[in-house]
Formats: C-alpha cells, sequence, structure tokens
C-alpha cells in the first residue's frame, strides 16, 4: 500500500468518524433503531481502526529491526576495515 492510499483511507476513516459523531449527536433517546444502527458503525469504525494501528505498529517494528541491522551491519563493517588497517600485513619476503 502507497503511503498515499494509506493517507486517503486515514482520511476517509476519519471522515466517517465525523459523520458517526454527528449523528450521535442529533439522536433522541428514545430512538433505539438509529441508537443500535450508531452502535454497530461505531463498532465497525473501532475494528477498522484497530487493524490500521496492528498494520503500522508492524510496519514500524520492521523499519527498527531494518535499522538496527543496517547499524550493526556497517559496526561489522566499519571494525573490519579498521582491523585490517591496523595490523601489518605480511612481506613476501618473511
Amino acid at each position: 500500500m502507497t503511503a498515499m492510499v494509506a493517507e486517503a483511507d486515514d482520511d476517509a476513516l476519519m471522515r466517517r468518524l465525523d459523520r458517526l459523531l454527528a449523528a450521535a449527536q442529533r439522536i433522541n433517546r428514545s430512538d433505539r433503531r438509529m441508537i443500535l444502527a450508531l452502535q454497530g458503525d461505531l463498532s465497525t469504525l473501532r475494528t477498522t481502526l484497530q487493524q490500521r494501528r496492528d498494520a503500522l505498529a508492524q510496519k514500524l517494528n520492521i523499519a527498527g529491526a531494518r535499522s538496527k541491522a543496517a547499524t550493526a551491519y556497517s559496526r561489522i563493517a566499519s571494525l573490519g576495515r579498521h582491523a585490517t588497517a591496523a595490523a601489518p600485513h605480511p612481506s613476501i619476503t618473511e
């Protein structure tokens, strides 16, 4: 999923949340069907947001692991260059 698509999905979720909040403010306490429908919509939105959160958390974990791996690799490569530069090279005549 590209960043622009994810951003559009996030914007759509926020618009949906705004619509649900506006509907909740207009509901009469006696309108049981509307309350039940709103409850179902909010539950669906909550599930969608939780899935989105979990996907983002997974991407952050993967990015963190890659960053740590790259750092470790660069340290090892750096140590290897310093170790070979500091050690005297054996001459052919020895």
